[in-house]
């Protein structure tokens, strides 16, 4: 058997805003901006998202256009700390546990699943139905440029043992292109953990510019960890 490695990611930009709550759960009410992933006929997406006081949930992707109309989702609810809101349009119905670090969790659809996560920035939104002049948005959702992206090493033990797997890391990606903070949102064994992260804290990306650079931005990679088979 061969190893073979496939990797991917996932770049975006984010916003929150915070109010009072229990200790140790995320308030999701504010604007943030995240990635949406697993869809294999999209790809990435990127997105802003806000929560409104009012249970209101409203969506805005990235447009060449000089105006970025917001749409409305279904109302988001709160349920033994599980956040849970609806995307009509695409039928995904998305979920996330508030009790972590940031705003982040899955998403399904009859025949798909698929992951998404956030982060905040300092950026301020413009929240009306078109975007006006002075919006800092599309620097809020601006991609990331990999300047170096290292690919794994197969552990020997994984080759020995015939076993395949996958891992996913969320991260922030600092003004000077440096990994920051990473969390492993997926992780199929241990034996990927390791090789995982040594390839992503020597990845790199090129130096965020201009309004971006007032703060950190998040990304995701995934690792799959596939064997070949030779006959």
């Amino acid at each position: 058997m061969v190893a073979a490695l496939v990797f991917s990611a996932h770049c975006v930009s984010s916003h929150s805003q915070f109010v009072e709550v229990d200790d140790g759960f995320i308030d999701p009410r504010g604007a943030w901006s995240c990635v949406i992933y697993g869809d294999p006929a999209i790809g990435d997406e990127r997105v802003l998202l806000n929560f409104a006081p009012d249970q209101s949930t409203l969506m805005a992707r990235p447009s060449d256009d000089e105006s970025r109309p917001w749409s409305p989702l279904s109302p988001w609810r709160i349920e033994d700390n599980l956040l849970s809101f609806r995307d009509s349009r695409s039928g995904r119905e998305f979920q996330a546990e508030l009790e972590r670090t940031t705003l982040g969790g899955s998403w399904k659809t009859l025949t798909l699943l698929g992951g998404w996560w956030c982060t905040e920035t300092a950026e301020n939104v413009d929240l009306g139905i078109f975007a006006s002049t002075s919006d800092r948005s599309r620097s809020v959702m601006a991609p990331l440029i990999p300047a170096v992206m290292a690919t794994p090493r197969y552990p020997r033990r994984a080759i020995r043992a015939a076993l395949e797997g996958r891992a996913v890391i969320c991260f922030e990606v600092d003004p000077n292109g440096q990994v920051r903070a990473p969390e492993f949102i997926e992780l199929s064994d241990e034996a990927f953990r390791a090789p995982s992260l040594d390839a992503l804290m020597t990845s790199s990306y090129q130096p965020l510019t201009g309004d971006a650079r007032d703060s950190p931005r998040p990304a995701c990679r995934s690792f799959i960890y596939r064997l070949d088979q030779i006959f």
